[in-house]
């Protein structure tokens, strides 16, 4: 999930800081560089930034990695993922990765085994389980491919089954709106499709192309309306658009989907502060300290707040418009 420039300005350490600032200008060598400082003496960190250093490293290794794998040097590839996994080792996309890159060597048996990985970190990882019984089909080892597919099926048939339940409750109590929701997840949903709209525009964020981001990453929620990042991202551009009230409903959204993650909170108490809502943003800012009472952005802002220091608010732009 990506935060708001100025919530990355507030980060406390320079390292990570710098860190930071290189890795969202795809220059992740120089990324991993400062990472690697900052966590160098990860014990004199604040919990927040120490918890960045280890994310946003493991990100510029993994981002790094799949840039070197498209021009074909996936040995380096593979050097890079193993070094994110020893940052994040349960983060279950770097074995997944290592897995499709170990099979595009040939190298059967490591696949298989980074497949497993994958699914050891993350269970209801649908694509490893798929991936595992085709590497083990084409591997000779039929018995095993059969018992892979099989639990491939049932966590399908779980995925589906739930939502599809729910609905028929829904529309049972009276409830067709939420039943549709949920419809819409067992019959339309198509998360391959989606995550294709999500890194065009990842590339129209990358040239400032932010009514075309917008454009692609609505594509996205259309065919993946529950997926947080995506509710983050579009929240990232409208606030690059200055739509400002939308901006704070995608991230409120963001956040209500992943209640676990700062980024989206954050992103959404800057919206806020924006549109002049400092009592909805203060009252954000406190919820993220509850979770982390070191987080800087949250504390340095809090105080703001407290002491009347109030952020100038955007010019709004009409909707539709551009900067």
């Amino acid at each position: 999930m990506r935060l708001l420039k100025e919530i990355r300005n507030l980060t406390g350490n320079y390292h990570v800081k710098s860190g930071i600032y290189h890795y969202y200008r795809n220059e992740y060598k120089q990324a991993e560089e400062f990472f690697r400082k900052a966590l160098k003496d990860e014990d004199k960190l604040a919990d927040a930034d120490r918890n960045k250093a280890r994310h946003y490293l493991t990100l510029s290794l993994m981002d790094s990695a799949a840039k070197v794998a498209e021009t074909g040097e996936a040995d380096t590839a593979i050097e890079q993922l193993r070094a994110a996994s020893e940052v994040s080792p349960d983060f279950p996309d770097i074995h997944f990765r290592l897995g499709r890159l170990f099979e595009e060597l040939g190298r059967t048996d490591e696949a298989i085994a980074a497949y497993r990985r994958a699914i050891g970190c993350g269970p209801r990882y649908l694509d490893a389980r798929v991936y595992l019984g085709f590497c083990l089909l084409r591997a000779g080892r039929a018995d095993e491919s059969a018992t892979a597919f099989g639990e491939a099926l049932e966590l399908k048939k779980s995925m589906l089954d739930g939502p599809f339940a729910q609905a028929i409750e829904r529309l049972d109590e009276g409830d067709p709106a939420r039943a549709a929701e949920l419809f819409h997840d067992v019959f339309l949903s198509a998360p391959p499709l989606a995550e294709e709209y999500r890194r065009k525009a990842m590339e129209w964020i990358k040239h400032d192309e932010y009514e075309k981001a917008l454009a692609e990453f609505d594509r996205a929620i259309e065919l993946c309306p529950k997926y947080p990042d995506l509710h983050n991202f579009r929240g990232v551009v409208l606030s690059e658009l200055e739509r400002g009230d939308e901006a704070v409903e995608a991230f409120r959204l963001s956040a209500a989907l992943a209640p676990g993650y700062l980024v989206p909170r954050l992103n959404l108490a800057f919206a806020q502060m924006r549109a002049g809502d400092l009592k909805e943003a203060e009252a954000v800012l406190e919820a993220v300290l509850e979770i982390d009472p070191t987080e800087p952005a949250a504390l340095a802002q809090l105080d703001d707040l407290r002491n009347g220091r109030v952020p100038d608010k955007r010019r709004a732009v009409p909707r539709g418009g551009s900067r």
